[in-house]
């Protein structure tokens, strides 16, 4: 048994063993809320790099129906599409670096084209 600092209450080394372990894990538990809540931004900010890139190339794919300058937008839309295949390419990768393994919603919800002949 052990007496604390002013002598008025007896501590026994399972009680605090007991008060180290239950400190330790509210700290583990958040440590953990924290990385979890990294994660899903992470996911976040590459799916809305996917939605730009893909919304770049839709304006690009747009644009270049009957235009003067056609050489230049179906350029465009070329560099346009590989950035859109790159940021879906970067949303698997990072889904996958936290543990999501499926991947058939992502590839049903953004479709890159293929690219122009």
């Amino acid at each position: 048994m052990y007496i604390d600092m002013n002598e008025k209450y007896l501590v026994n080394s399972s009680t605090l063993h007991s008060i180290f372990l239950r400190s330790r894990a509210h700290a583990l538990q958040e440590i953990e809320a924290e990385i979890r809540q990294e994660k899903a931004e992470t996911l976040r900010r590459a799916g809305e790099r996917l939605e730009d890139a893909l919304n770049a190339l839709e304006s690009a794919r747009a644009a270049i129906g009957g235009i003067e300058g056609r050489e230049q937008l179906a350029a465009r839309l070329v560099v346009c599409r590989d950035l859109a295949h790159l940021a879906y390419q970067y949303l698997i990768i990072q889904r996958e670096a936290v543990g999501v393994r499926s991947h058939l919603d992502v590839e049903r919800s953004y479709r890159v084209s293929e690219r122009l002949g």
